[in-house]
Formats: structure tokens, C-alpha cells, sequence
């Protein structure tokens, strides 16, 4: 069966947001013990490193970056280059680092302004927190059935600690979806985006604000009007349709929240550059099927409809 495009309802859009990008954690296993101890980040992957025990110092080519990391404490890292090392020769320190994949076909505007290293710790997070680096140290130390799955959910969990970290940590002249979510007023409905059915108009009154001043705010804290958000989040999901071997595109249009194929396929050209069938034939490399012939029109693509697709 393939996957319905149409989302639940929810008011948490970073959680929408991960399960959209199929949030994924590979834990990396434990070195040999090197003298000096040195943990190098994965290259052209995101990580996570869990300080279990002891203490790290964190190398990195970010300008301004030269920390340590302490037991306890976790670091996100996207992009950057370095490693985590031992502070002196003696005992190296314990730490689980894994690999985090975020999977979609044409990506989310959450990871357009990832931050390259994220640093979180007690003390600055929720009650939550400190369990799961306990919860992690008691697997690690365990050779139980099903550890290796529980360490794998719990860097989860923990990576999603550090983006609430993140979250909390932004300045007021930072822009994107990050900070769109951070704020009071768009942060409370930004879930509603997810939503194919969403437009400009829902928004604002959802937010009990009017249109001019949603896309105002929008522009500002986002860098992009609401309606061309709504509109690549469409076109994440005809993406996904297609991705999965989806070839109705009438269908594909309508779990999309496209009122006809040609909206579909205007909206999908502009943000990728390509046609559905041309993008189906790259992922697939076999030539997009034919559709079949109907005696009747398909009530779910209204030909007569002047203006489909409309955001407002």
C-alpha cells in the first residue's frame, strides 16, 4: 500500500517534521582505544555523541568552537569537521556516538538552517533529559535482548533533546524554520502547515491574526511567504508519492492538496525544475506508464476549475 500524503492532525510540528524526514539513528561501534583517544565525526552524515563518562575536548573547524564536552552532555554535529578528543593520557572517556539519517526526497526547510554543532546538557533541557543519559548508560553497560534497538531509540530522543536546545537558544535575528517555531504566534500553528489542506487564509484564522499580517510575519521570521511554504510542503508529499511508485498523478495531486494534476504539475516544475513524470522516471529509470483511458472524468481533477491550487 502506499503511503497516504494526508497527515494527522497535530500541534507539534517538530514532531511532524521528523516523522516527515523519517528521523533515523545508527549507533556507531566503540573504537579501538587509540592513544591519544580521538572520536572523528562522521563525514557527509550528521552524528551524535553521548558523553557517558569523563570528559572531551571539541575540535572542530566552526570558527569560535573549542569546548569541552562533559559527562552527561550531548553534541549534535551536521557539516562540521573535527573530532571529539581526550583531554590527557590517562582514562579515555566513554562516549556512544551514532549516526543520524533524516530521509526525504527533497528535503524539509527544518534542515536548511540545521545548525552545524549543537551542544546541550543538564540542567538546560526537560525533566526528561537526564533519564535518557541514564537510561543510555545502563544499556551500554548491558548485554540484554533488544539493547542495540533501545541504544538507538535513545540517541533518538536525545537528538531531539538538543534541537529543543537549539530551539531555546536562538537569537531574535536568526531566520527560518527553526525560528518560526520558536515563535509565540506562528510556533503555536505552525503544525498546520503540515496539512495539505492549508491555506494562507486558514492559517490567519487560526492564528486570529489577518492574512497581511501572517504573511508579514511569515516574510520576516521565515524568509518566505506562506504560500510558497504550503507550496513545497505539497510538493514534498507529491514527491513522496512519486518516490514510493506512485504513477496517478491525479491521485498524487489530490493526497497533496492540489486541486487538479496541472496545478500539480505547474507547482511541481517550479520548485523542482522537472516534471512528476520526468522526476518518476529519474528515481525509477523506466519510462513513466501511460494513464489508462476513462469513459468518465475523475471527480478528484475538475478540468473547469479557474484558478486551482490556490494558497489563499
Amino acid at each position: 500500500m502506499l503511503p497516504n500524503a494526508r497527515v494527522t492532525a497535530t500541534t507539534d510540528a517538530l514532531g511532524a517534521a521528523l516523522e516527515e524526514l523519517k528521523l533515523r539513528s545508527v549507533p556507531l561501534p566503540a573504537d579501538d582505544v587509540t592513544h591519544p583517544w580521538t572520536r572523528p565525526f562522521p563525514e557527509e552524515a550528521m552524528s551524535l555523541h553521548v558523553v557517558l563518562d569523563g570528559v572531551c575536548l571539541i575540535q572542530t573547524d566552526v570558527p569560535l568552537w573549542s569546548y569541552r564536552l562533559h559527562d552527561g552532555e550531548v553534541l549534535a554535529v551536521s557539516g562540521a569537521r573535527g573530532a571529539l578528543r581526550a583531554l590527557s593520557e590517562g582514562r579515555p572517556p566513554e562516549v556512544v556516538s551514532a549516526r543520524i539519517h533524516l530521509e526525504a526526497p527533497v528535503g524539509h526547510p527544518m534542515l536548511a538552517t540545521f545548525p552545524r554543532l549543537i551542544r546541550a546538557g543538564p540542567g538546560r533541557l526537560s525533566s526528561s533529559f537526564e533519564p535518557c543519559i541514564h537510561a543510555l548508560r545502563e544499556e551500554v553497560g548491558l548485554r540484554n535482548p533488544g539493547r542495540d534497538w533501545l541504544i538507538a531509540r535513545l540517541c533518538e530522543s536525545l537528538f531531539v533533546h538538543a534541537l529543543r536546545s537549539h530551539i531555546g537558544d536562538l537569537s531574535s535575528t536568526e531566520r527560518g524554520w527553526f525560528r518560526m517555531l520558536a515563535d509565540p504566534l506562528l510556533g503555536a500553528q505552525l503544525a498546520l502547515t503540515a496539512d495539505p489542506s492549508t491555506t494562507v487564509t486558514g492559517l490567519a484564522s487560526a492564528l486570529g491574526r489577518s492574512p497581511q499580517r501572517i504573511r508579514a510575519r511569515f516574510k520576516k521570521l521565515g524568509g518566505i511567504p506562506p504560500s510558497a511554504f504550503l507550496r513545497r510542503g505539497r510538493v514534498r508529499r507529491a514527491a513522496g508519492l512519486l518516490v514510493a511508485g506512485e504513477t496517478d498523478l491525479v491521485r498524487v495531486a489530490h493526497e497533496s492538496g492540489f486541486h487538479s494534476r496541472q496545478a500539480l504539475c505547474r507547482a511541481f516544475r517550479r520548485e523542482m525544475g522537472d516534471s512528476p513524470a520526468a522526476y518518476w522516471r529519474a528515481l525509477h529509470g523506466r519510462p513513466f506508464p501511460r494513464p489508462r483511458r476513462k469513459t468518465a472524468p475523475d471527480p478528484r481533477d475538475p478540468l473547469t476549475m479557474t484558478e486551482p491550487g490556490s494558497f489563499d
